[in-house]
């Protein structure tokens, strides 16, 4: 059998006919034999009369013992090449007695990367297969299958790399070739423009790398074996740094002990070392590119107690070896620390792995794990605030984790050289995954990141021009103050971003519950407002003289008014009769008096409306800062609830006011300034209302506490809903919160003069986050079409790249010279099969991204610029800003 892969027959297990029932068999029993290094149905002349007689096959339908006659004829191939003719792969290459189909391989290979079955699961299975009831016990086989899938896992990876390709074999693999490269990245001389060192700095940044590190301490070693008895196959060709240089460099650090501040960073050293013992490692670090994810080449490394600076430095630097760029973004959870004598750090670093000369770096801490962190930390380190990285968030390096810790127990078992390899191959399969799926992320990212970008420049925009009456000057001085933070992020005297403290809050609280003084003070109360309502109605019958004949005339008849619940009596304005019937009952003029009352009531309405929730902010930040313990607690809140009531004194007061300026004008123009507060909108100016996913998480959670999914049971002690918000949220989310519309009116000029200082203090905040976020957000957008123009770059590269391999390698037989260049051409079908996919299906998105970025999304950073040269050429304080038209969104 010659050419192709010889199976085993049967599909479970061989059974003979014998007194009457099936009994089991093997091939052996039956007087199979297999001959090698023949077509079918040819016998070998030269059969050597030592051959196997306990030769052991492992396919898909079970594990069999069998005969095999190998070739004996002159000329005649080894008998591991006459077993690979015939797709089983040999466990030893010195007189085989066991061998793997290739298929079998090829299916454990796909079943262990995606579903991450166990070899040890997998083997036991093909056992059951053979001898479910174990009456016949299969030849132990552990171990070689083990050895196979090892050495059959790296081959894959050599092969993919091109290795076989090369005249120089396996033996002139260079470090990290193995890997598979982020092709949404940019690659001098692959993927980047002529020049592209050169750019401005206004463009400059869509050249960045930007990488993030992190520990992973589940990914554990336990001390297995030996390298000396169990090496790495394939030392620092991929994903795991090379061993030896590795230790080399640890053993100058063992007693350095570097995390001291900042979050609790001495509980997480604790956490990092306990149960370290009988450990080879307690975890691995690891280097992604922050973008999309992908593991970077010898970016990963074992650690040997906790997350050292002589570990993760390493690793990094490793990570970046040959890097020919101008600037890098890092990530790490405790950047803030990490980024502390860095490059005194990089200088003591082996020559190999020495940054060049000019490198700019930029350190960040992940998104997600920056609130922890002290507050000086916020505003340097949070990408929200970061020039030229998009919606980035830092975490993907996180999300490798959740994937590669399903297989985190079987490789803890493995002796050192087999976690490094199998490490590797779970690398390069998450890797390749996230390549073939890059027409889709990118897709969707763009996709989301278009709308977006225009609701984030519009909200700028409206924020802006709302806040000119009253700060105009303050815009451009506020402006100056972020460019100045951003050439100096690390200055915290001029952070743009921070809130001012507050140190004293002093409110009075109202109860929930009555006592008896409290139901007599309510009467007290119901009886001066009885006496109001009785004063008002004896001025209606001045002014509105036909009101009680309209009231005697309503068909059906008015409810009675219940003199001992004077809150409910309800009062006639001209705003409650309908139009037909206003000038008959009202004196002239009387509509149009209500009309500027009703004005003035909204504005002061809305006036401490906003006064009362800055209040509810302090009051919430003070609380979280400086309240502990059951009883401050209980106080606390006490006082919280008095904020609420008057919060809501003040939205049904805005309104009443509202609904009686509808009536009387019905919809118009005024309502772009004075308009409808809905529930949601009543929220502070760094408070953001639930977005839909966390909507529908509260609602699945409800639902399993047994209460209604709407949240219709949820009511304060006055029975009306309690909104749905997330309270003050400075980080997580920063990206998509929009202020509400309370926010981007005009202040007016009815605040005390240190009211109004600290409003300022949070205008220019909010204002600032607004900016960043419409900024962030045109950078996203940027960032993907360069992203997308790149992966297609590099795959018509990788096409050439495969095409100079073709006869590349010369003097082989003419059977392996046609199947080099059959998988070459198949590499580059492959590569030229997405350059032109990829292009025909992101081109509608791209198209549009740039109808947006010309037409709707302006760089923030240029519009405020005319301002200051109007201001000093012209002393006129004139802000230009584009419009936005709704229907063209």
């Amino acid at each position: 059998m010659i050419g192709r892969e010889l199976c085993i027959p049967g599909w479970v297990r061989e059974q003979e006919w014998e007194s009457n029932l099936f009994h089991p068999r093997n091939c052996k029993d039956l007087g199979l034999r297999f001959q090698i290094g023949h077509h079918k149905g040819e016998d070998c002349p030269f059969v050597p009369l030592a051959h196997p007689d306990d030769f052991v096959v492992l396919d898909n339908n079970g594990i069999h013992e069998v005969d095999i006659d190998f070739c004996g004829c002159p000329g005649a191939t080894s008998h591991v090449a006459q077993l690979l003719n015939i797709g089983w792969y040999p466990a030893t290459s010195k007189d085989p007695r066991t061998a793997a189909t290739l298929s079998l391989l090829r299916r454990f290979h796909t079943l262990n990367l995606q579903a991450r079955v166990p070899a040890y699961d997998f083997y036991n299975a093909l056992a059951l297969l053979r001898n479910g009831s174990g009456l016949r016990k299969a030849p132990a086989r552990l171990p070689q299958f083990m050895h196979m899938v090892r050495e059959y896992r790296h081959l894959q990876m050599c092969k993919r790399a091109g290795r076989i390709h090369d005249p120089t074999g396996l033996a002139g693999t260079v470090l990290g070739e193995l890997a598979v490269a982020c092709r949404a990245c940019p690659h001098p001389e692959v993927n980047l423009p002529e020049g592209w060192e050169d750019a401005p700095p206004e463009i400059a940044w869509i050249y960045r790398l930007l990488v993030s590190e992190d520990a992973n301490f589940k990914m554990k070693g336990r001390d297995r074996s030996s390298r000396a008895k169990d090496p790495t196959l394939g030392p620092g060709w991929a994903y795991m740094v090379a061993n030896d240089d590795y230790l080399e460099h640890l053993v100058r650090y063992t007693e350095k002990d570097e995390i001291s501040h900042c979050v609790s960073f001495a509980a997480l050293w604790s956490a990092n070392n306990k149960r370290a013992k009988g450990l080879r490692a307690s975890g691995v670090g690891s280097v992604s590119c922050s973008r999309h994810e992908l593991f970077r080449p010898l970016g990963t490394g074992d650690l040997q107690k906790g997350e050292k600076y002589s570990n993760m430095d390493y690793i990094f630097f490793s990570s970046l070896i040959g890097i020919a760029l101008l600037t890098v973004v890092a990530s790490y959870d405790i950047a803030c620390q990490w980024s502390r004598n860095f490059w005194a750090r990089a200088s003591a670093m082996p020559a190999r792995l020495k940054l060049p000369a000019g490198l700019n770096m930029l350190f960040k801490v992940p998104k997600f794990h920056l609130p922890p962190h002290v507050k000086s930390c916020h505003g340097p380190y949070s990408f929200n605030y970061t020039k030229g990285v998009g919606r980035t968030d830092g975490e993907g390096v996180e999300r490798n984790w959740s994937w590669l810790n399903s297989a985190a127990r079987s490789v803890s078992v493995m002796g050192p050289g087999s976690r490094d390899d199998t490490i590797d191959d779970l690398c390069g399969f998450s890797n390749w995954r996230k390549t073939v799926d890059l027409g889709n992320s990118l897709l969707r990212k763009m996709v989301l990141a278009i709308p977006q970008a225009m609701v984030h420049s519009r909200a700028f925009h409206a924020f802006t021009n709302g806040l000119r009456g009253e700060h105009e000057t303050e815009l451009h001085d506020w402006d100056t103050l972020i460019r100045e933070w951003e050439r100096d992020p690390l200055n915290a005297d001029i952070n743009p971003f921070d809130y001012p403290e507050i140190e004293v809050v002093a409110l009075e609280a109202k109860r929930r519950t009555r006592t008896t003084i409290q139901a007599t003070e309510l009467q007290r109360k119901r009886t001066l407002l009885l006496g109001k309502v009785s004063a008002l109605q004896d001025i209606q019958n001045v002014y509105m003289p036909g009101l009680r004949q309209w009231i005697a005339q309503q068909d059906p008849p008015l409810p009675v008014p219940d003199n001992s619940k004077p809150e409910t009596i309800k009062i006639f304005l001209p705003s409650s009769l309908p139009a037909a019937d206003r000038e008959a009952v009202c004196l002239p003029n009387l509509t149009q008096n209500e009309e500027d009352l009703r004005q003035a009531q909204a504005g002061e309405a809305l006036r401490e409306l906003r006064s009362n929730l800055r209040t509810r902010t302090f009051a919430h930040q003070f609380k979280r800062k400086h309240m502990g313990g059951q009883g401050m607690y209980t106080k606390s809140q006490s006082l919280q609830d008095g904020i609420e009531d008057r919060v809501r004194s003040a939205t049904a007061r805005y309104r009443a006011a509202w609904k009686g300026l509808l009536v009387l004008r019905g919809p118009g123009e005024w309502q772009s300034e004075l308009r409808e507060l809905r529930q949601e909108d009543v929220r502070g100016i760094n408070e953001r209302a639930m977005n839909d996913e966390e909507k529908e998480e509260n609602r699945k959670a409800r639902l399993l506490a047994g209460l209604t999914g709407d949240g219709s049971e949820d009511v304060d002690a006055y029975g009306e809903p309690i909104p749905l918000t997330v309270h003050f949220n400075l980080e997580a989310g920063e990206g998509r919160r929009l202020a509400s519309w309370l926010w981007l009116m005009p202040m007016g000029n009815c605040m005390l003069v240190s009211e109004i200082r600290l409003a300022d203090d949070y205008i220019r905040v909010e204002w600032s986050k607004a900016r960043a976020r419409a900024n962030r957000w045109r950078e996203e957008l940027l960032l993907l079409e360069e992203e997308m123009r790149r992966t297609v770059e590099f795959c018509l590269w990788k096409a050439k790249w495969w095409e100079e391999r073709l006869g590349l390698r010369g003097g082989v037989a003419p059977a392996l010279e046609e199947g080099l260049e059959a998988y070459v051409r198949e590499q580059m079908a492959r590569e030229r099969g997405w350059a032109a996919t990829w292009s025909a299906r992101w081109l509608p998105v791209r198209t549009r991204a740039a109808l947006v970025l010309r037409d709707y999304v302006g760089d923030v950073d240029e519009e405020l610029l005319p301002l200051e040269v109007e201001l000093e050429e012209d002393g006129q304080e004139e802000y230009e800003f584009d419009d936005f038209n709704e229907d063209d969104d």
